[in-house]
């Protein structure tokens, strides 16, 4: 067998065939515009009522920055603290017990969200709370009356809730929880925290957010600062208490220094009451020295422990909805629809093609 008889030939595709293949299909997709243009109105079409027919969710977001530094930087007033024997050991606790990943499940905590929907709401002069407002734009109204309970229920104190109230508002913390509340860092490296509330009542979603974020920012801060606050309440009261003792003994010694005006120098034994009074003065002064030198350092530590809570940003209205605006819906309408209209019209013409090749 010859050497050339064992060698296929294969097509070549030279760079002039290509560029006329481009510009047959450049033509031929042109030539099937009013197929492309009458696919792409429809889907414009199509996507308008998608995006206007769903239901619309507004979304509140507020976003702010929390200080965990917990107490760093005092190295010298705990030097000095140590030598006056007070406990600082306090500030470093606190950043333990609230890092930001624990803030993210306070928010989410049954108790604050149950705070929240307790909270008072006053929207175009009707005054109610935020579950009745929850409970209408969720339609649970009626629901809620077939087991009993009113909206007007909830008004009454918490710790006189029936067993239908409460169990009703376990669900709602649950509903909120799984469908609408929204928290946690837009950044993994950042300490940013942003917590959010979705529902197509645009007053709820800011109001709820609002609220939400303030009683949870309220509780930190209170509990962060507890055991400080403690301590300097005691210290304080300790120190009026001295106060008073020493001012007491001021005057003891006057009145005995006024009962002897001239005392006689050989007479030992009348000298007694007032070295009595000047020992007592001399030993409550040194003990309120001491104390206030406490009570300003406890003073310094309970500002430290005071965490900073700077909010970036706030929910507005109006609020981002998930409804596009028209002039987007439109752009990304008509351009996904001239995309797929052109696949359609390429693929059919090349499905037609291989069809109609004789086999």
């Amino acid at each position: 067998m010859n050497q050339e008889n064992q060698y296929i030939d294969e097509p070549k595709i030279s760079l002039a065939y290509l560029i006329k293949r481009v510009i047959y299909w450049f033509r031929f997709i042109l030539s099937k515009w009013l197929t492309i243009g009458l696919g792409t109105v429809c889907f414009i079409l199509l996507m308008l009522a998608w995006n206007y027919l769903k239901p619309q969710v507004y979304t509140a977001k507020t976003t702010f920055v929390l200080d965990q530094d917990g107490g760093e930087g005092l190295g010298d007033i705990g030097s000095l603290a140590s030598l006056a024997g007070v406990n600082l050991g306090s500030i470093t606790e606190g950043s333990v017990l609230f890092q930001i990943d624990n803030i993210q499940e306070l928010y989410r905590s049954k108790n604050m969200i149950e705070k929240t929907l307790l909270s008072p709401l006053s929207v175009s002069g009707s005054k109610g709370l935020l579950i009745e407002r929850f409970a209408e734009s969720n339609q649970l109204k009626d629901d809620w009356e077939r087991e009993g309970v009113l909206l007007e229920d909830f008004r009454k104190n918490r710790e006189y809730f029936s067993r239908a109230q409460d169990s009703l508002l376990q669900e709602s913390v649950k509903l909120i929880n799984e469908q609408h509340l929204i928290v946690g860092k837009p950044n993994r490296k950042a300490t940013l925290l942003e917590v959010g509330f979705e529902h197509k009542d645009e007053v709820l979603a800011k109001v709820f957010t609002e609220e939400h974020v303030e009683n949870v920012n309220q509780f930190y801060l209170e509990t962060k600062t507890k055991k400080s606050l403690s301590n300097l309440k005691i210290l304080q009261a300790q120190a009026d208490s001295i106060k008073k003792v020493l001012d007491e003994s001021i005057l003891q010694l006057a009145e005995v220094d006024e009962r002897i005006p001239n005392p006689n120098p050989l007479i030992k034994t009348s000298q007694v009451p007032y070295q009595k009074a000047m020992i007592d003065v001399q030993a409550n002064g040194a003990i309120y020295q001491e104390i206030v030198k406490q009570l300003e350092l406890a003073k310094v530590t309970h500002r430290n422990q005071m965490p900073l809570i700077q909010i970036v940003d706030v929910p507005r209205y109006p609020l981002p909805s998930n409804r596009w605006k028209l002039f987007k819906t439109l752009l990304l309408g008509g351009a996904l629809g001239v995309f797929l209209m052109v696949l359609y019209v390429f693929f059919r013409q090349i499905i037609r093609s291989a069809l109609s090749e004789e086999p």
